[in-house]
């Protein structure tokens, strides 16, 4: 008897609260979740799981970053804007921010009286909140609804081509190449699918909150193409899925919506 068991990781809702977000830059809702890693039978899994820590994920870019529970004062059960969640869950949030937020309003308000030192290590932060998080999620083949479609039209791919080549010939060999071509198609389909995903993935995922968080820089292309080959030096998987204009693009988009 096959019996599938082994440790799967569990999230328990725990609340919302107003934050920080570094994607953002601004204050935002997060909602609170407790980690734990779980055993399971079956994918069934038991309790809670031993603790591996908390996350809190920002409402507006739907970014996670590592959680404190202890730093908030309380939790919502319901979600609300951020500034509605200050007095219940983080009533010191302006104290304990004020330097970061004098600096993003200076982001905002006055880039171009940023030094070449401070717009530099603006530009990267984005980068390194959701490079280490693409990095993660890439590590495993991305399974989305186009690689689902093209496995789902492998059978009828083959179908059609033998029939096509049975309407006009008898010969059996004809037939066996065709099944053949049939098959390098449905294969190609596949692989072309699932090599394209995670770029996919990127510019679904990706793209948007860099976009948040660039915006008021209006970097140039040059200046994200420099970030990129720093993160492929690095290994980091985005800087070789994303391309600068990608961002360049989705950023003069978002200014001309505003």
């Amino acid at each position: 008897m096959f019996i599938v068991w082994g440790k799967t990781i569990k999230r328990q809702k725990l609340g919302y609260v107003a934050d920080y977000c570094a994607v953002c830059r601004d204050l935002r809702a997060f909602h609170v979740k407790r980690v734990g890693s779980a055993s399971h039978v079956y994918y069934i899994s038991f309790g809670e799981g031993e603790l591996v820590g908390y996350e809190r994920t920002c409402q507006a870019c739907n970014t996670a970053f590592d959680a404190v529970p202890d730093t908030y004062a309380g939790m919502s059960r319901v979600s609300r804007p951020g500034n509605e969640l200050i007095s219940e869950t983080f009533p010191n949030y302006y104290t304990v921010y004020r330097e970061l937020i004098e600096r993003e309003r200076k982001v905002r308000d006055t880039p171009s009286l940023l030094t070449p030192a401070e717009r530099r290590a603006r530009l990267r932060e984005p980068f390194r909140v959701v490079a280490p998080i693409v990095q993660q999620k890439l590590s495993s083949t991305q399974v989305d609804w186009r690689v689902w479609l093209a496995f789902a039209a492998f059978i009828p791919i083959l179908w059609s081509i033998g029939g096509l080549v049975r309407l006009f010939t008898d010969d059996e060999n004809a037939v066996t190449r065709g099944a053949l071509v049939g098959l390098a198609l449905g294969v190609g389909l596949i692989a072309s699918q699932t090599f394209t995903s995670a770029r996919r993935y990127v510019l679904k995922s990706a793209v948007p909150p860099l976009t948040t968080a660039l915006a008021p820089l209006r970097p140039s292309e040059a200046e994200i193409s420099d970030i990129l080959k720093e993160l492929q030096q690095h290994k980091l998987k985005l800087g070789s899925k994303l391309r600068a204009s990608d961002l360049t693009e989705s950023i003069e988009q978002l200014r001309q919506a505003v």
